[in-house]
C-alpha cells in the first residue's frame, strides 16, 4: 500500500518548473538554441556522463567571435515568492593567458553582444542574474541586473583549468520588491547582493563564451540546471 508521505514526496515535485540537461544529445530549437557567431559550434560527442563543447570560431578575425547556448523559450521571471536556482558544471581552460570571456547564468533576450566586445563583461542592460569572467581577468565576478541598474561583484575565485568546477545561482525574494542574489562556486558562497527586482522581464537560462584575443576559446557543460518554484 502506498503511503500518504510518499504521496506528498512525489507531489512535491510539481510545485517546481525546470529542467536539467545532462547533454546526452543536443539539437538547436529544442529545449536548447545556439546563438553563434561566424564558424561557432555547440556539439555533443562521446564522453561519459554528457558533454556540451561550446566553441567561438577562430581563423580571422576570430577576435570577439562568440558562441551561446539558451533555453529557446524563457520561462524563468523574477516574481514575489517565487525564488529560482539554476547550476552548472562548467570547465575551461585559457586558449591565450587570461583572455578568454565567459558567462553562465538567467538573461532576457540572449543574442549576440550578451558579452560586450573588448572584454566588457555583460551586457549594460537586462533582467538576470550572472557569473562571468572578462578577459584580462582570472577570476569569477557575479552580477544582478535588472534594466540597467546593476549591481557587479568581482571574488577572489579563481576561472578556468583543467577540473570542473560548479556555479551555483540562488534567487530568493524577501518580500513584494527586494531579493537576494547569492552566488556559490563549488559550494561556497562567494558573493550575496541585495536588489530591487519588481520590472523585470521573462529570462532564459544560457551560456556563453567570447573570445578577447585571436585564439578560439571553448567551454565545456557538464549540466545545466534551472527551477522555479511555481
Amino acid at each position: 500500500m502506498t503511503k500518504l508521505v510518499d504521496l506528498l514526496d512525489s507531489l512535491k515535485y510539481r510545485r517546481t518548473f525546470g529542467f536539467m540537461d545532462d547533454f546526452d544529445a543536443y539539437s538547436s530549437g529544442g529545449r536548447w538554441t545556439s546563438v553563434l557567431n561566424n564558424s561557432g559550434t555547440a556539439t555533443v560527442g562521446d564522453v561519459t556522463g554528457g558533454v556540451l563543447s561550446l566553441t567561438a570560431s577562430g581563423g580571422s578575425p576570430a577576435l570577439n567571435d562568440e558562441s551561446y547556448l539558451r533555453s529557446t523559450n524563457a520561462i524563468f521571471l523574477f516574481n514575489a515568492n517565487k525564488p529560482i536556482v539554476f547550476e552548472a558544471a562548467i570547465q575551461f581552460t585559457e586558449a591565450n593567458v587570461n583572455n578568454a570571456n565567459i558567462i553562465v547564468g538567467l538573461m532576457n533576450g540572449v543574442a549576440a553582444g550578451a558579452l560586450v566586445n573588448g572584454s566588457a563583461g555583460p551586457k549594460t542592460s537586462y533582467s538576470g542574474m550572472t557569473f562571468f569572467k572578462q578577459g584580462g581577468t582570472n577570476v569569477w565576478s557575479c552580477q544582478t541586473s535588472l534594466g540597467s541598474s546593476q549591481a557587479t561583484l568581482a571574488t577572489p575565485t579563481a576561472a578556468g583549468g583543467s577540473s570542473f568546477h560548479t556555479l551555483t545561482g540562488q534567487w530568493q525574494p524577501i518580500n513584494t520588491t527586494q531579493a537576494e542574489g547569492r552566488f556559490f562556486i563549488d559550494g561556497l558562497l562567494v558573493a550575496n547582493q541585495l536588489f530591487t527586482f519588481t520590472g523585470g522581464v521573462q529570462m532564459q537560462l544560457m551560456a556563453g563564451v567570447k573570445n578577447g584575443s585571436s585564439s578560439k576559446e571553448t567551454l565545456l557543460l557538464d549540466y545545466l540546471a534551472g527551477y522555479q518554484l511555481r
